[in-house]
């Protein structure tokens, strides 16, 4: 339903396709960034085939779906993630991907964001955190046949680098020399030895002697230089009564990672027909194939490559292990002492490998029927069919994985969509206009698959289910429905004033009979007081007020609220499924859908011709009802149950300023800056739940949570013990003591976000900025606690070169590390914080400075133990500031090409990403996190970020 801005009461921000495709992004979604307030989108380290998170005024839910819903054409999609990595579970795996990834952005004319729950009542349920539309290119009106070339080709290579690593003391402990060849299997993944020399030599685990010299940009050698190449060529044309546009697309990615890429090919189809004076015929089509090689391996899988190298010894050559990942007979070269929780990254990368193949096929068939001159009716299907083949491949002698395996997965996803729109509009009087909508809808999800493992192979380089000897298959089916009635009722009076009602009745089927209907309104409404006082525009060029007030419900993932016994030892296709499962839920009565109520008001500015623009706007929401899993008392023989608990809220202000400080014949600049703060608060849980896990770092004792009275995504762990004046607390070790309880440490979603584009245009020259901005997060970085206990962190210098000199000066007195501690002499680190040194008549504690020192390479050790580990040190700032977007593009003069017969040809330097001017976590991109799940602020492992610079070339013909 297309609507004109200044008849809106609710914030929505446009923007243009035409942005989109010079500096673009494998993920469309990812171009936003920096564009729309309230908008907060993050890459995650995924890589190019990874999802996006993307979040519209906070989170509303407390465990379900807090993504936006997508609208193509009209047509809501499903952009189910299709597996990633999960809060704290080990061996989590790789991110797979989402559906919107692959919209052609050669395709699109322009993106809408709707914000509020009044821009979302139309859509439904699905609809409750915020809608993203976007309107594909059609056919044009031009008789002729119209070509489009559009070509990228861009260079990625690494955006952030290992730069908080020491480059004084190598590998070893205790800060000694490595002479034995066991010694570098035992120590490849501490820096806590001599100090370097280059003069010195050290000898491998292969019997090799190399120098024991620092190893510049170790890591970073690892990866490579990437490339993207896309291309799209896209034709239209008309007629009298039709019109057509056809494009097709690849894009072909190689990643930084070395044998990681992906390919797809895309294709699109929109027509329209004209029979008569009344009917009229559109069609669409979307197809796309997708192969992906090699995801890399995320969070703490044993593959992932960023966890095996984060702590590696500076003066180990991570090169050398290209020609030392395998023995003669092809089996695993030990690298690590056998540590299989960080495998050799050329031995994951080699021999180990998975695959991905996707297909999508989207299609809508829309009748128009105009039945009388104030009268129309609308009629549309669609089909969204989506196959996912994965496949994940472990060779034997892999450790953790001896016997080899092979992980078969196969999804598929199928949505149907149906709907009836009758729209009628009348001029009542000279004054009033009225319309009103009608409509209906229905929607059937369908998911089905397989997940098989195969183990035990017992054919050599045969990689085919049956050459393994243990097979177990978990079969997957899922439904949901929605069925709906839905009615808009617009008022205009004198083109100033409008109003708008809503009313919509959902129908769920994933909640129980009786609660599966829920009916809720809306109400918003705009002045544009500029018009209706008639004032002088030269100044004030337009002004409106707008508000809106809105209820929207969401329901649950299928089976959640039906009562079930779940068992996994039913047999498929003749093969066993596994062994009885002790996990049963309980049956919830009178469960309800969630319900989110809002409100918001705001203004929109237009001065000096439009030349200046200021959109204002102020908005809370409120999500009660929260439907959540909760563990059942023993006494019920239930291990879970499901209840309506809690509430969320959101409020915050949104801020876009758009101007044009400068307009001459020949120079342009247009200038645009964003600014939006939210708070997002659990208000309650259900009684007696202390709080919710989003996410996990188990080993650490940190868990991201939903904790009643706290920020949305607080980070829960262990703190400093500290005495009554603030001091660290050190116990007999020197080591700092754990708080007694966990602490809310800080929170994974950032108190405000912002941006700022710029374009300045000189007459055929134009050059474009784009910054984002984010700021108040917390990141809990276990790399950088990784990292730290292994020595490799500049953080750990302190007191090694006193350390060495006191071991030096023991030896030379003939004292035992004992005699030296009893006599006072031992030098090297010395810990802040204070000593227990006896009581008071009270029996409390008397605290005194620390003054003694301890070897380095244990501190920092006993920091990385699971069991004494102490989050605070490595909870960071994540605010940062990011250069996402610069353009510098030349449109050749149409004189120039005119005996060519190409109508415009636009060439352009592009980047994403080039740069970041401000951080506060060393060593990792602070968009990086541990799950692309609603527990934002843990990262662990994360792989680097991508920069990317190329060119880009348009014709049109």
């Amino acid at each position: 339903m297309r609507r004109e801005e200044r008849s809106l009461g609710y914030a929505v921000s446009e923007v243009d396709g035409e942005g989109l495709k010079k500096a673009r992004e494998i993920n469309v979604i990812n171009s936003l960034a920096g564009k729309v307030p309230g908008l907060i989108i993050s890459n995650g380290a995924g890589g190019p085939a990874g999802a996006s998170r993307v979040t519209i005024r906070g989170n509303t839910m407390v465990t379900g779906n807090n993504q936006p819903l997508y609208v193509v054409d009209g047509i809501p999609i499903d952009n189910s993630n299709y597996g990633g990595t999960g809060g704290g579970q080990y061996a989590s795996g790789v991110d797979m991907g989402d559906a919107i990834s692959a919209i052609n952005p050669d395709d699109i004319d322009k993106i809408s964001v709707l914000k509020g729950a009044s821009a979302s009542a139309l859509y439904g349920s699905r609809a409750g955190a915020g809608v993203i539309l976007i309107t594909t290119k059609k056919g044009n009106k031009s008789k002729e046949l119209g070509i489009e070339f559009n070509s990228t080709a861009s260079i990625e290579d690494q955006l952030t680098s290992y730069d908080g690593y020491q480059s004084l003391y190598g590998q070893g402990v205790r800060q000694e020399l490595n002479t034995l060849a066991i010694q570098d299997y035992n120590t490849l993944n501490k820096s806590f030895g001599a100090r370097i020399d280059p003069d010195l030599t050290v000898i491998t685990g292969t019997g090799k002697k190399v120098p024991y010299a620092y190893v510049r940009n170790n890591i970073d050698g690892f990866f490579r230089t990437g490339a993207t190449f896309t291309n799209t060529l896209s034709f239209t044309n008309s007629t009298d009564n039709s019109t057509f546009r056809f494009s097709a697309s690849n894009l072909n990615n190689k990643d930084i990672i070395p044998k990681s890429g992906l390919n797809r090919n895309s294709f699109t189809f929109n027509g329209s027909s004209k029979f008569g004076s009344k009917i009229t015929l559109e069609a669409r089509a979307f197809y796309m194939n997708e192969e992906v090689n090699n995801r890399p391996s995320l969070a703490d899988d044993p593959a992932n490559i960023g966890n095996s190298f984060l702590s590696l010894a500076n003066t180990v050559d991570q090169a050398r292990f290209r020609d030392e990942y395998k023995n003669d007979d092809g089996s695993y070269l030990d690298w690590n002492n056998g540590n299989q929780y960080r495998l050799n990254p050329y031995w994951v990368i080699n021999e180990m490998r998975n695959e991905t193949v996707k297909n999508r096929l989207l299609a809508s068939l829309q009748l128009n029927y105009n039945i009388a001159s104030w009268l129309s009716f609308q009629a549309r299907g669609s089909s969204d069919q989506t196959d996912v083949d994965y496949e994940k491949f472990s060779p034997r002698t892999t450790p953790g994985a001896l016997t080899g395996t092979l992980d078969q997965n196969s999804s598929k996803f199928a949505t149907i969509e149906a709907d009836g729109l009758l729209t009628a509009q009348k001029q009542i009087s000279p004054s009033l206009n009225l319309s009103a909508r009608l409509g209906a809808s229905i929607t059937r999800n369908r998911r089905t698959g397989n997940a098989m493992q195969f183990t035990d192979q017992a054919i050599l380089d045969v990689v085919i289910p049956t050459s393994y000897t243990v097979q177990s298959v978990s079969p997957l089916a899922s439904r949901r429905s929605f069925n709906s009635v839905y009615g808009l009722l617009t008022a205009a009076y004198k083109g100033v004033l409008y109003i708008d009602a809503t009313m919509r009745n959902d129908n769920f089927s994933t909640l129980p009979e009786g609660e599966n209907s829920k009916v809720y309104p809306s109400l918003n409404g705009s002045f544009v007081f500029s018009d209706a006082f008639k004032l002088d525009k030269k100044y004030l060029t337009s002004g409106r007020i707008r508000a809106s007030v809105a209820q929207v419900a969401s329901d649950t993932d299928p089976f959640l609220t039906a009562q079930y016994y779940k068992s996994n030892s039913l047999p498929f296709n003749g093969l066993p499924t596994g062994g009885l499962s002790t996990e049963i839920k309980s049956k919830s009565s009178g469960l309800k859908a969630t319900t989110t109520f809002s409100y918001e008001f705001g203004t929109d500015l237009k001065f000096l011709n439009n030349r200046l623009g200021l959109d204002i706007t102020y908005y809370k929401s409120e999500s009660k009802d929260q439907l959540n899993i909760l563990p059942a008392p023993v006494s019920s023989g239930f291990k879970t149950t499901i209840l309506n608990a809690g509430v969320i809220s959101n409020e915050g202000v949104e801020i876009a300023l758009s101007a044009t400080p400068v307009a001459t014949k020949d120079f342009t600049w247009d200038l645009g800056i964003s600014f939006a703060r939210n708070k997002n608060k659990v208000e309650s849980l259900a009684e007696g739940t202390p709080f919710l896990v989003l996410s996990d770092a188990r080993w650490m004792g940190v868990s991201v949570v939903a904790m009643p009275g706290q920020d949305y995504g607080s980070i829960l762990g262990y703190d400093y013990q500290k005495d009554p004046d603030g001091n660290i607390i050190l116990d007999a070790n020197l080591q700092p003591a754990l708080s007694p309880n966990r602490e809310v440490l800080g929170k994974g979603i950032f108190d405000w976000t912002g941006g700022a584009s710029s374009t300045m245009s000189y007459k055929n020259f134009s050059l474009g900025a784009v910054l984002d901005v984010k700021m108040g997060a917390d990141l809990l970085s276990l790399t950088n606690w990784s990292a730290a206990s292994s020595g490799a962190l500049k953080m750990t210098l302190e007191g090694r070169a006193e350390w060495i000199k006191s071991e030096e000066d023991r030896q030379a007195a003939g004292m035992t590390p004992q005699q030296w501690s009893a006599a006072g002499k031992v030098g090297g680190l010395v810990p802040k914080g204070v000593v227990q040194t006896g009581t008071d008549a009270a029996g409390d504690p008397i605290y005194t400075q620390n003054t003694r020192a301890v070897d380095p390479s244990i501190y920092w050790g006993r920091l990385g133990d699971v069991q004494s580990s102490v989050a605070r040190p490595f909870i960071y700032d994540g605010s940062y500031i990011k250069m996402r977007q610069l353009t510098l593009s030349y449109r050749i003069p149409s004189s120039a090409i005119s005996r060519l017969k190409v109508k415009d040809v636009q060439i352009a330097l592009v980047a994403r990403n080039p740069f970041i001017i401000s951080k506060h976590v060393p060593n990792v991109d602070p968009d990086s996190n541990y799950s692309n799940g609603n527990g934002q602020g843990i990262e662990y492992g994360s792989l680097p970020g991508r920069r990317s610079y190329g060119f880009n070339l348009n014709f049109r013909f």
